[in-house]
């Protein structure tokens, strides 16, 4: 799979100073820290805490104690032993993900199957100790399982030095083994430079952490800290270069690749997936929808916020609508009986109908206005009914007015309704 890399870690160094096997013996040695332990072609070591003695007879029987060749002093030019590499320290770290201690399916005694089958593959000859610890990390609180592997230098079967080749070729071809026996083992295989466990971000590297011990934050840290923000602000690419390159943030691709630099800064850029694996390719863009969906969120809840308002709203000035047609219908039959008991009198005697004013809120409403008008109407003509200087409708040349009607002057002068005094309320 192009990109892929393996789930599991594997790193190695070489042991060449006394100092350095000292602190891996008592690495190695210390029961309060391993799990298991285990060993190839250590059959002869009863004591499982003195592989390093066994492994020093070892050398020393075939001479591997002392460097195979000579280097020359730089300054004084003298012939000298060279470093000698005598064991090499291996480390597979698994992914967090795997391991039963965050729910994955690898326990203890699996991870030791795992880095036996890997030695007993790629080293069959040479004697080795592997030593599982439960790893912690403090920056982020994670566990995880770490299988230490010390390989003796001599072959068994040769009787010679143990040689994989130097730098980086030695590493790929390592890092290769480990991603085949990862297939084998059906672990999941992921695309360099995105992230591959969900419990355990990357780490700040040693200068990094240097630098936050003495209170220093270094501009890397500020660029990772200003990617992670904009990520978790921006809706696409574009969205996103601009907020960076608005806070002082030059961005630019190459190869594929986003590259950032701190503009105060601009010695160096660095991969936006190296800086956080988080933020590859597939890390921005699953960011980028959830930054979509949560602002389609953020309008949808406004909107049904507003429709709610609308409605809350509407429901008032229903309510206040109603309450207003009531009360005039109120004011209403009550001029009506007042004016019953005015009968006979002169129609500029009788009092108008005086209407409550509506609220700016249901003033133009049609049924308000056809309810005043209505209530107006009704009382103009109860007045002239009831008035003795206005004839009713229907009735001329002194005809009988009808049951409790009274008799009107042939020709009434016609009563316009004044205009509403605004100060008394009147409409």
């Amino acid at each position: 799979m192009r990109g892929g890399i393996a789930l599991t870690i594997i790193k190695q160094t070489g042991v060449q100073s006394s100092g350095h096997m000292k602190n891996l013996r008592g690495y190695i040695n210390d029961d309060r820290k391993v799990i298991l332990r285990d060993s190839l072609n250590m059959d002869g070591c009863t004591n499982p805490k003195r592989w390093a003695h066994h492994m020093w007879m070892t050398r020393e029987a075939y001479g591997h104690n002392k460097a195979a060749r000579r280097v020359r002093d730089k300054k004084t030019g003298e012939l000298k032993e060279a470093k000698n590499t005598i064991l090499f320290h291996q480390i597979l770290g698994f992914n967090p993900d795997e391991c039963d201690l965050n729910g994955g399916r690898l326990s203890p005694e699996e991870c030791m199957r795992y880095a036996k089958e890997y030695v007993g593959k790629h080293y069959p000859n040479q004697q080795i100790v592997l030593a599982l610890h439960n790893e912690y990390c403090k920056a982020d609180k994670t566990h995880r399982y770490a299988v230490h592997i010390v390989i003796n230098r001599t072959d068994l079967s040769t009787g010679k030095r143990l040689d994989e080749g130097r730098g980086k070729s030695a590493k790929v071809k390592r890092a290769s083994r480990i991603r085949d026996l990862d297939r084998e083992w059906g672990l999941k295989q992921v695309v360099e430079g995105e992230r591959n466990s969900s419990v355990h971000k990357k780490q700040p590297s040693r200068i990094e952490k240097e630098l936050a011990a003495r209170g220093i934050d270094s501009y890397k840290t500020n660029l990772r800290e200003l990617c992670r923000i904009a990520a978790g602000e921006a809706e696409n690419i574009y969205d996103y270069r601009e907020l960076l390159e608005s806070w002082g943030v030059d961005t630019e691709f190459k190869r594929g690749r986003m590259y950032v630099t701190d503009t105060d800064n601009n010695r160096y850029a660095f991969s936006v997936a190296k800086l956080d694996a988080d933020l590859g390719t597939k890390g921005l863009e699953a960011a980028f929808k959830a930054n979509v969906a949560k602002s389609i969120h953020a309008e949808g809840s406004a909107a049904v916020a507003e429709k709610r308002n609308i409605e809350q709203q509407k429901a008032m000035v229903t309510e206040t609508k109603e309450r207003y047609l009531a009360q005039i219908r109120s004011v209403y039959q009550k001029y009506r009986k007042e004016i019953r008991g005015m009968e006979g009198m002169e129609i500029v005697d009788i009092p108008k109908l005086k209407l409550p004013r509506p609220d700016s809120d249901i003033a133009d409403d049609s049924e308000v206005k056809r309810l005043i008008l209505a209530c107006w109407r009704g009382a103009d003509e109860l007045r002239a009914e009831v008035s003795s200087t206005v004839m009713p409708k229907g009735k001329k040349n002194g005809g009988n007015a009808g049951s409790g009607g009274s008799q009107r002057a042939q020709q009434a002068p016609t009563q316009e309704r004044p205009e509403p005094n605004k100060e008394n309320g009147e409409r």
